[in-house]
């Protein structure tokens, strides 16, 4: 496991840097030069990259498990072959009827003014078609996946994301609109696509097709089994963002759309490092057999994450003001509330749970992955009705908060029901993490109100909260030398250091 974290970590890091570099220069130069407004409508028209939710069916969760658990094998070959038949049975068709009501999609229900149309005509089809090679490629990613070579697919989705905004940031910079986003859409993908089909290919070999006739429809409803338990989550999940978005476009206006993505994007570069960080477990969840094995790693893992979470939230409470201040000239209080709230509450509430979500997906309880999805959306969306009169735009951040926090809880409680486990140990235990992220907060934030330069404040911070919380895990004892020899190895330099600073 440690040697599968360490590649993950390393290409889950490399991504995380070059797409949030990319991200931060190219959305403020689109507001800049395009408006609040047009950046809400590519936001919202964006959801178009939601109809995987409709199309994948959970094949590739349940690719993967499969593919882990028979390895390179005939059977695993037919399973390949039926997913991807049955995600172009059911693709292409609803792609044609996209194009075919696009108009209507794009005025009735995401609410685009009508001097804006053709841009975003341009952009929904151009994401459309994408959506038939993400998907496509998504099957032969879980190939990949399966064979524990998650770092490569985080490889090629850096390389995507720098495709991607990088050609954006190019048409915009020669002046195009929103045409110009919608090809460099298109193209990103079909670069992606082309390098995840060879390597996967490459990695796994040719696919047998014999005896396919007769054995594909059983393969076929194996894999609609199992994955549509994790599909009926995917389709509620639909209603929690994009949902969302929608919300916001008809009560309050596609501007504050545009806001509210802003804090969406944010979020997602965190989850594009974090998420990848964690990714391997799932496969390897899938293959162990041993129930006490199982308890220890989903128990273990959701411990350090928490610890490492936690001066993380610090941090991102402490410097989303100055670092929204540097980015933007409009809007920067909104912002940055919106960024602080909506990414410390997924570190916090959805993060930390991650494991024990691949647990449920991975061990037969993918039905309750449905319950938690559908608390996020009941609870979003009542929450956001109800905060709406007294809290207008900011009834949406405070809604989403409120659902990660609830679903939290409820994921908790199937830990401790089917685990027998906690995130914690003892309640000594978390009165030392409160004890060391409120003092590491308030010396941040003391740190903060001494420098009024942003860019100081953006590099003193972490480094404050950090450092004192490092030396609260310390002081308190919160990690032992077995637990970084866990992860770190018993004689690497890096387990060495580790020790020094967290270990008395």
């Amino acid at each position: 496991m440690r040697a599968i974290l360490v590649k993950s970590t390393a290409t889950g890091a490399l991504q995380l840097i070059v797409s949030t570099l990319l991200v931060f220069i190219t959305i403020p130069t689109f507001v800049g030069k395009l408006g609040v407004e047009v950046y809400g409508v590519f936001s919202i028209v964006a959801l178009v990259g939601n109809v995987n939710t409709f199309t994948n069916l959970g094949l590739n969760a349940a690719l993967v498990r499969f593919l882990a658990q028979q390895g390179k094998s005939r059977q695993s070959d037919h399973d390949i072959l039926a997913s991807l038949i049955i995600l172009l049975v059911i693709l292409l068709p609803l792609t044609a009827a996209g194009y075919i009501f696009r108009e209507a999609i794009l005025l009735n229900i995401f609410n685009i003014p009508f001097r804006l149309i053709v841009d975003a005509e341009w952009l929904f089809v151009a994401m459309l078609v994408s959506n038939v090679f993400l998907l496509s490629g998504q099957i032969f990613a879980a190939i990949l996946e399966s064979m524990q070579k998650v770092y490569l697919t985080n490889i090629y989705q850096t390389l995507n994301n720098a495709v991607y905004w990088g050609l954006i940031l190019v048409a915009l910079s020669l002046g195009y609109s929103l045409q110009g986003v919608a090809v460099a859409t298109l193209l990103s993908t079909l670069v992606w696509f082309c390098i995840v089909v060879a390597s996967s290919l490459r990695a796994w070999g040719g696919l047998s097709i014999s005896g396919f006739a007769s054995n594909g429809v059983r393969a076929a409803k194996k894999q609609l089994r199992y994955g549509l338990q994790i599909y009926s989550g995917s389709v509620i999940s639909f209603l929690y963002e994009p949902l969302t978005k929608i919300l916001v476009a008809r009560f309050l206006g596609v501007t504050e759309v545009g806001l509210f993505d802003i804090g969406v994007r944010a979020r997602n570069q965190v989850m594009g490092m974090v998420g990848k960080l964690v990714y391997p477990i799932y496969p390897l969840l899938s293959q162990e057999s041993n129930p006490e094995r199982v308890r220890d790693i989903v128990h273990d893992v959701e411990q350090k994450i928490l610890y490492a979470v936690l001066p993380l939230v610090g941090i991102v409470l402490l410097t989303s003001k100055p670092l929204i201040s540097m980015m933007f000239d409009s809007h920067v209080d909104t912002i940055a509330i919106t960024v602080a709230c909506v990414v410390s509450a997924y570190l916090l509430g959805s993060f930390t749970v991650t494991p024990n979500y691949q647990y449920l997906l991975a061990k037969g309880y993918a039905s309750k992955t449905v319950v938690l999805q559908a608390i996020n959306v009941v609870v979003n969306a009542g929450a956001f009705f109800l905060f709406l009169p007294w809290l207008g735009y900011y009834a949406v951040v405070a809604a989403n908060v409120a659902a990660i926090l609830t679903s939290c809880g409820v994921s908790v409680y199937y830990q401790h029901r089917y685990l027998n486990s906690l995130i914690l140990d003892s309640w000594r235990q978390t009165a030392y993490l409160c004890a060391s992220f409120l003092v590491a907060c308030a010396l941040g934030n003391g740190f903060s109100e001494l420098v009024d330069a942003h860019a100081w404040k953006l590099a003193g911070i972490p480094i404050v909260v950090m450092g004192v919380t490092l030396f609260q895990y310390r002081l308190f004892g919160m990690v032992t030398r077995k637990d970084i020899a866990r992860y770190f190895g018993g004689n690497s330099l890096l387990s060495k250091w580790s020790a020094v600073i967290l270990c008395r």
